[in-house]
């Protein structure tokens, strides 16, 4: 893995090529994030639901009747979850929605701090936006073009 400085030393600010270079990393995270909400996902319906579980795993309410092994298995699920999103953030990028897979980078464009942006499923860096917008924002970088392959996986 790629070596950071520690996020409580200020955001690091990326090149094009630093955040390139992260990319793989990131793609292994994110498999392994999409992998674990597999097995979460059914396993939080089958207890009832979001709010029961985040009920018994965040304000302490006792687990159904006879399922406390499968909260035990949630903890471990949501606990590999969490450290893949500090992972990620440890290498200084930003993780803006875990649903969607998007990271953000800081960068400087004209000595403006910007985010340069990511969505897990994009083979580079291609896009950027203004601190202050959002996925809706993004605008393609300069002199880098892509395209995209002419099938879904």
């Amino acid at each position: 893995m790629l070596g950071f400085r520690a996020m409580d030393e200020g955001p690091r600010f990326f090149t094009v090529e630093e955040a390139n270079q992260a990319i793989g990393d990131l793609q292994l995270e994110f498999g392994r994030i999409a992998q674990v909400r597999s097995e979460l996902r059914p396993l939080v319906e089958s207890l009832g639901g979001a709010d029961l579980v985040v009920a018994v795993l965040q304000q302490g309410q006792a687990a159904p009747t006879g399922r406390d092994a499968d909260v035990v298995r949630l903890q471990i699920l949501a606990d590999q979850i969490t450290a893949a999103v500090e992972r990620i953030n440890a290498m200084g990028c930003l993780v803006k929605d875990l649903d969607q897979g998007l990271v953000d980078f800081y960068a400087l464009r004209d000595d403006e701090p910007v985010f340069l942006c990511w969505q897990f499923g994009e083979p580079a860096v291609i896009w950027w936006h203004p601190l202050d917008e959002g996925f809706t924002g993004r605008q393609p970088l300069d002199g880098v073009s892509y395209r995209p392959p002419p099938f879904v996986n």
